[in-house]
């Protein structure tokens, strides 16, 4: 009987993961028919919002199968690796030997990240543009043409709907707090971008509605965030300097990418390019020292308990007597 409980929790916890999955992935869509021009979704609102789902369902079920797949492929080698690495060495063999399980495990780290990319360039337009045929062979009304708007749209997919997942983790106790953090780093990025059209001359949105000039700054803020990356270097200052300069060259990116997109964002020279990498930098600095602080935090030893059985001879012990 608790085997079976278990079983049912187990898979009502799957179910319930691909449910969300889903929702996150359908964000993602409505998104990318809201922004691209040549995705489009017409006829009544119901019918949409079926189309909307149908693509979502495929594009999520793609998505985690081909992520499931790498991650199933991969997980042998990872543990044959780990197993090696807390085996105790040879103090006497030779050192390429000794450091073998490391350079093992770091290359098995570069290609799990060089999966996943690959599944981000590739899976998901994929998955998008069959899904969009699955909904059109279905009689619904859904139409992407053109291999630069399915390749942008499935990028905007992957980029909302990691946003969206992140905002659906605030309601769970155990992920909220980095949800929160995540989420705060999307929102800072986007007013700073808002920012930059604002006071550079370089940095402009085309004339919409109010509405989805937000919706257009959150979503090239997620496809911001979506490549993640960190760096320490010991010199003060270079790494911001290179993180900067990675910043820049990702908005350019961005908005070569919107230029399927309405409202477009332009960036019209280096400099107000620039200035618009250095406003999004320095507006994510909040959400970067916290993200440091609750990683020192959790790194941080827990501190050692008193012991509950004392010395009873009545003298102070410790390394100095």
């Amino acid at each position: 009987m608790t085997d079976d409980s278990e079983r049912g929790h187990g898979r009502t916890g799957k179910g319930a993961a691909a449910v969300l999955r889903t929702a996150s992935v359908a964000a993602g869509v409505a998104a990318a028919a809201l922004l691209v021009v040549d995705f489009r979704l017409t006829g009544p609102a119901g019918r949409q919002v079926l189309a909307v789902a149908l693509t979502a369902a495929f594009v999520s079920t793609c998505a985690g199968a081909a992520s499931g797949l790498t991650d199933r492929l991969m997980r042998p080698a990872v543990r044959r690796a780990r197993r090696l690495l807390a085996q105790e060495p040879d103090p006497w063999g030779p050192d390429r030997e000794f450091f073998a399980p490391v350079r093992r495990l770091m290359l098995l780290g570069a290609l799990q990240t060089l999966a996943g990319v690959l599944v981000l360039l590739t899976v998901y337009p994929l998955a998008l543009w069959a899904g969009v045929r699955i909904c059109g062979a279905a009689g619904l009304p859904a139409r992407l043409t053109g291999t630069w708007p399915v390749f942008v749209s499935g990028l905007l997919v992957a980029a909302v709907a990691t946003t969206a997942s992140t905002f659906l983790a605030l309601f769970r106790r155990r992920t909220g707090r980095a949800a929160a953090r995540s989420l705060a780093a999307v929102l800072l990025n986007a007013a700073a971008l808002a920012l930059a059209s604002l006071v550079l001359d370089g940095i402009r949105l085309d004339p919409a509605p109010g509405w989805r000039q937000a919706l257009a700054l959150c979503a090239a803020a997620a496809l911001f965030m979506l490549p993640r990356i960190t760096l320490s270097l010991p010199v003060p200052g270079i790494a911001s300097i290179v993180l900067v300069a990675y910043h820049c060259l990702l908005l350019w990116l961005i908005c070569a990418a919107f230029a399927c997109a309405d409202p477009r964002l332009h960036a019209d020279g280096f400099w107000p390019l620039a200035g618009a990498a250095a406003l999004m930098w320095a507006a994510e600095w909040p959400a970067r020292l916290a993200a440091g602080r609750a990683r020192g935090a959790a790194a941080r030893p827990a501190p050692a308990l008193p012991d509950p059985f004392p010395p009873d001879h009545g003298f102070p012990s410790g390394p100095l007597y």
